[in-house]
Formats: structure tokens, C-alpha cells, sequence
């Protein structure tokens, strides 16, 4: 009889599969702080924590928008995505009538990623960075087994996602088109040429009804759309002149046949070049891939992505009135310097059905973003 109670036990403490915390069982942080790590070990260290925490308050004291991080053990058996949508509105992360929030959630015993945005910062090219932060920043991180990292950088991509929104920068210039990004000049052999690579763009469907299947929807177009780009930029191309298959040179032979502007965007890490050069022919063609995910600008002097934005507030803004932000951008090639001002929007206060402990203050979101697993 003890033998068969002993084994009951056994298989009601390592048999039941572990179940997650719910969603009205995680604590909200209090005001002014912006990070919540409920793993069992506490992955995330103080000096990361604070860092977020700066990263928050700077988005929020501006009025921009608001960026949570929340990490768990587990949401077993409740899908990830849908545990994390649902804390974002529960806690209504964003400022109310704007909805210009974003909650980075983590499931690390499930080795699960969920990015959620606000309906005001979700838009095409929102969507667009968000993959980016994910596929460039965070999953990369987790798979180095370097959680911390993982968070700071997608943190730092997401304020960046914000702060550049079209919902923050409402006079700013349509994205660059291909007909843009083809018009830079060539390089200065006369044999070679710039066309614009083929680029992947996933959008996500922030109004399917079924979550589960959202999430997982989006994680396969996510894979296959990198997947596909980079069969498309290293698939097999051939010589219009002679026919015979062009080779893919190397980054130390490539600079080559780039001039001073395209290497010096490749060093910035804002384009990526490649060059496809026929032996027969003595010929190369060279390819520009820009990166989606990029701190650098376009110059309006050169064209070149090589342009660093600087800020500063002239005018901090707050409930009664907006402020006003002087944009400095220098150019990293030709030293050109534009300046400008900007009106940032004024703060909103929170609504009252928020918790005055609550850092969140009314922002509504209706499932973009992003989805990643390592």
C-alpha cells in the first residue's frame, strides 16, 4: 500500500506537466519601473533591469509612448502570444488615445518571444521593424544563451520602433521606395552597375480571432520569408553578355568595386552590398541591401544611409502643452549637417480605471508584432 502511494506521489510531482502563472497573477511593477522577471532564478540582472527602466522612462517622460518587459517561467498551458496580448491589455500599456505601447514578453522555459504593439504604432513599417528587432536582436541573443542581452536589445529596438513610428513623426517622408534606393550613383567602374535586391517584408494580421493560430501563423511566414530572401540574394546568377554564371565575390574583394560612399555605408553597418562579377566578361554588378533595422539615416547632401541622428529637447513636454525636440543629423561620408525641430505630443494622464501603482496608462493593442522561439 505505501509502495503504491509512494509512486502516486512520484507521478504527481514529475508527471504533471508544470503549469504557467495566469495573467491576473502577474504583478504590475510600480510607477516608474517598466521591467518584471517572475523565472524561478531571476534571469535578469539589476544593471539590465535599470537599463530598461532608463530606456522607459526617457520614451514616456516624452510623451512618445510606453515599453514594458515582462518575463515568466512558463504560460502553460495558455499560448504565449495570447497570455502576452492579453497582459498588454489588461494593463492597457500605452497612453490612452494613442496606444502607442509595447510589451516585450518572454516565456523562457518555453524558449518563447512575443512582441505586442499598440494599434497607434502597428502600422506597415512598424510591423516591418518589429520583425526586425526579433529576428536580428532578441532571437539571436537567446540562442547564445545570453537572456540579458536579449532583452537590452530588443528593449533598445523597440524604443527605437516608437520613436520613429509615423504616429511620432507625423510629417515625416514616405519610406524609401526601390526606385530610391536604386538612384544612388554607381560605383566608379564604369563595368558595374546597382540594382535593388529583393527584400522580405512579413505583415501581420492583428485582426484573426484565433490567437493560437495567429501566433503560429506568424512565426512560419516569419521563417519562411527570411528563409526565401536569402535563397533570393545568394541564388545562382548569370552574365546577360555571355551567359556563363556569375561569382559572388568577398567582402575584402567587393570594396573593390564600391565606391567611398557604399563602403563607407557597409562599415556603418546601415547597406550591405554584394558583388556578382563575370570572370569571361571581366564585369561585375553589384547588389544593395539595406537594413530595415538601422540608427542611421539617408543624407540629404550625398544619398548615402550614412547619417547619425542625434536629439535634443528643447521644450520637455507635459499634460498642459506638447514640447519641442531639435534633430541634429551629421553625416558619417560627407560630414554634411541638417538640423531641425520637431513638436512631440503633450503627455496624456492616466485614465482612471488604471492602478495608481501602474506605470501603464490606457493603450490598446489588437495583436501586431511579433512572434520568435530559439
Amino acid at each position: 500500500m505505501r509502495s503504491w502511494l509512494g509512486w502516486l506521489v512520484v507521478f504527481c510531482v514529475f508527471g504533471t506537466p508544470a503549469l504557467g502563472v495566469t495573467v491576473d497573477a502577474v504583478p504590475r511593477p510600480a510607477k516608474g519601473s517598466w521591467t518584471v522577471d517572475l523565472t524561478p532564478t531571476h534571469v535578469l540582472t539589476p544593471a539590465v533591469r535599470a537599463e530598461v527602466d532608463r530606456l522607459a522612462n526617457a520614451l514616456n517622460d516624452q510623451g512618445l509612448g510606453q515599453l514594458m518587459v515582462v518575463m515568466v517561467g512558463t504560460t502553460s498551458p495558455r499560448p504565449s502570444r495570447e497570455f502576452a496580448l492579453a497582459l498588454f491589455n489588461r494593463w492597457g500599456i500605452g497612453h490612452a488615445g494613442r496606444d502607442d505601447g509595447a510589451l516585450l514578453f518572454i516565456a523562457y522555459s518555453d524558449r518563447k518571444a512575443e512582441i505586442i504593439l499598440g494599434d497607434g504604432v502597428d502600422g506597415p513599417e512598424d510591423q516591418e521593424a518589429s520583425d526586425e528587432v526579433m529576428a536580428q536582436a532578441i532571437v539571436p541573443a537567446f540562442k547564445r544563451k545570453d537572456p540579458n542581452e536579449a532583452v537590452r536589445g530588443g528593449a533598445q529596438g523597440l524604443k527605437e520602433l516608437i520613436e520613429n513610428s509615423r504616429l511620432n513623426n507625423p510629417g515625416a517622408a514616405e519610406p524609401s521606395t526601390a526606385a530610391d534606393l536604386g538612384g544612388q550613383d554607381s560605383a566608379s567602374e564604369a563595368s558595374v552597375s546597382i540594382t535593388q535586391a529583393p527584400a522580405s517584408m512579413t505583415e501581420s494580421s492583428s485582426s484573426e480571432p484565433n490567437l493560437g493560430f495567429f501566433a503560429g501563423a506568424t512565426g512560419v511566414v516569419g521563417a519562411v520569408g527570411l528563409a526565401g530572401s536569402a535563397w533570393l540574394r545568394r541564388r545562382p546568377r548569370k552574365c546577360r553578355t555571355c551567359g556563363n554564371l556569375r561569382a559572388r565575390l568577398g567582402e575584402a574583394q567587393d570594396d573593390a568595386h564600391l565606391d567611398p560612399g557604399q563602403r563607407r555605408e557597409e562599415s556603418l553597418g546601415s547597406v550591405d552590398y554584394d558583388v556578382w562579377w563575370c570572370e569571361s566578361c571581366e564585369d561585375g554588378t553589384v547588389e544593395r541591401y539595406g537594413r530595415f533595422f538601422s540608427s542611421f539615416k539617408r543624407c540629404t547632401q550625398c544619398r548615402y544611409v550614412t547619417g547619425k541622428q542625434t536629439s535634443r529637447t528643447l521644450r520637455s513636454a507635459t499634460y498642459d502643452h506638447g514640447g519641442e525636440v531639435e534633430v541634429t543629423v551629421r553625416c558619417g561620408h560627407c560630414d554634411y549637417v541638417t538640423t531641425s525641430r520637431h513638436s512631440t505630443p503633450r503627455r496624456t494622464r492616466p485614465s482612471s480605471s488604471s492602478s495608481s501603482r501602474s506605470s501603464s496608462g490606457g493603450g490598446r493593442s489588437s495583436g501586431g508584432g511579433s512572434s520568435g522561439s530559439w
